[in-house]
């Protein structure tokens, strides 16, 4: 088997294991039958046992088959959007699990869409999902293609898959969190359905977002290329 199918198989284990156990009627039998904590520990280990073994079939096989990183100032602007993307994409994803989310089973309930929840309903997801848009902008072979690919499709397919969830469920705080946020960002406050509020960000949670690209952005060369 090629590395690609390799990366795409795993895409396909992890993905499809954590939407079939996260699907409600197997949830719910599981539940049942074993618990609710033993039901979080085999969603845990399934979820390890299938990234795991994705991350790992994709750098094993990625060293010296990549673009290197100073080949993208050849690009005129390819460079600095990407590096603009993955600032939203860290951004995102820190102050996706900083705040809680009514449809999120990581981060809890929350008195409502305040925050980045103005922004989209899905911070934590968008955020991976700009992160493999932005990947496959700059990186040129079949691997990377594969790898962050499944890494958008994924978010993407795992976000409209929890909402699909939610909506499911007879509750009028969630009915009126859909009504007052949107999919993708901005879309609803573009609409006019909410506003956008930079101090409910958090201060502490922006600048953690930060640190965290300014680390990425100084160590990726030496870590990922």
């Amino acid at each position: 088997m090629s590395a690609e199918l390799g990366v795409l198989w795993w895409w396909i284990a992890f993905g499809g294991s954590h939407t079939l156990l996260s699907h409600p009627p197997v949830r719910a039998r599981l539940v049942a039958r074993f618990g609710e904590r033993p039901f979080l520990g085999l969603y845990s280990l399934v979820a390890f046992a299938t990234f795991v073994p994705l991350v790992w079939t994709f750098f094993a096989n990625r060293i010296g088959r990549g673009t290197p990183l100073p080949m993208l100032a050849q690009i005129p602007g390819l460079r600095w959007l990407t590096m603009a993307l993955m600032l939203v994409a860290v951004t995102f994803l820190v102050l996706g699990f900083s705040r809680p989310n009514p449809i999120s089973p990581l981060t809890g309930r929350s008195s409502g869409a305040i925050g980045v929840l103005r922004v989209t309903r899905h911070p934590a997801f968008m955020g991976l999902a700009i992160f493999g848009f932005a990947h496959l902008l700059v990186n040129h072979t079949a691997l990377d293609h594969v790898f962050f690919g499944g890494t958008l499709a994924y978010s993407l397919l795992g976000a409209a898959h929890q909402d699909w969830r939610k909506r499911r469920i007879a509750d009028r705080d969630l009915e009126r969190y859909f009504a007052e946020t949107s999919f993708f960002p901005f879309v609803a406050i573009a609409t006019g359905r909410n506003r956008f509020e930079p101090r409910e960000l958090g201060t502490g949670a922006l600048a953690a977002a930060l640190v965290l690209y300014a680390l990425l952005f100084t160590f990726h060369h030496r870590l990922f290329t």
